[in-house]
């Protein structure tokens, strides 16, 4: 099987596993830090809850309604893990899953972003530390709950497709990238902001370009070898930038 995103988060894994990858500051300033192995191991359980439970493989499509938050980079990496195609605010009729925080999964259910179609509807945690959700819309299952319980190794299909059968991100505009050219995209927006090995950056809410903002909490740091802090929208900027002892990229 041919899966680059897998690979790389291997050899990031290897490299240098303590080190922190994705850290998220929430509104109320609480913290979530991931290493490089823990995100591993979460994206690995999450992965086996899609495959095992939600029966999600290759090329299936899976609807992303999460902010920027930590849980969206886990549940996007675990989508890829498996090869499947990450649709961010892709409608429900029109995906195999649904994959939603708390305050999305009402307009996800309501039609908001399209018809409700046959799929189940996950609700992740935003909790700091992934905890279940304490109430659930009706109908929705509660993604932490099912992930938890699955082991935080994953092994890949042998048999999936290669990469370049299948989309691994695919925006509602029409757009849509394939695992390695997802690589090299996160590879050139480090470039762009000068990202170096090692180097901590952090980004105050997601960016303003669709594609920078469902790669900078997930593939970059990665690709770049670097970390990201990723903080809510209204915090102080400058704040964070000197708690984390990372550059603020704006």
């Amino acid at each position: 099987m041919s899966n680059p995103i897998w690979q790389a988060l291997e050899d990031r894994v290897r490299r240098r596993p303590a080190d922190p990858v994705v850290t998220y500051i929430d509104a109320d300033g609480q913290r979530t830090e991931l290493s490089a192995k823990t995100l591993a191991n979460n994206a690995a359980k999450a992965a086996n809850a899609l495959r095992d439970e939600a029966f999600v493989e290759a090329g299936s499509r899976v609807a992303l309604h999460v902010p920027w938050h930590w849980q969206r980079s886990v549940w996007t990496l675990a989508a890829w893990l498996i090869g499947a195609t990450v649709v961010p605010g892709g409608s429900p009729d029109q995906c195999d899953l649904v994959i939603a925080s708390p305050t999305e999964a009402p307009g996800v259910l309501s039609g908001q972003f399209g018809p409700t179609g046959q799929g189940e509807v996950w609700v992740v945690s935003v909790h700091p530390f992934g905890l279940p959700n304490p109430s659930l819309p009706e109908g929705c299952l509660d993604a932490a709950t099912i992930a938890r319980i699955q082991p935080d190794a994953f092994a890949p299909d042998p048999f999936a497709p290669h990469d370049d059968a299948v989309s691994a991100l695919a925006f509602v505009s029409g757009a849509s990238f394939g695992q390695q050219d997802l690589l090299q995209r996160a590879k050139a927006i480090g470039e762009t902001h000068l990202l170096n090995p090692g180097e901590r950056c952090a980004m105050i809410g997601v960016p303003v370009d669709e594609l920078e903002g469902w790669l900078m909490g997930t593939l970059v740091p990665i690709s770049c070898d670097a970390s990201i802090v990723m903080a809510a929208p209204g915090l102080d900027a400058e704040e964070i930038a000197k708690q984390e002892s990372a550059r603020l990229i704006v």
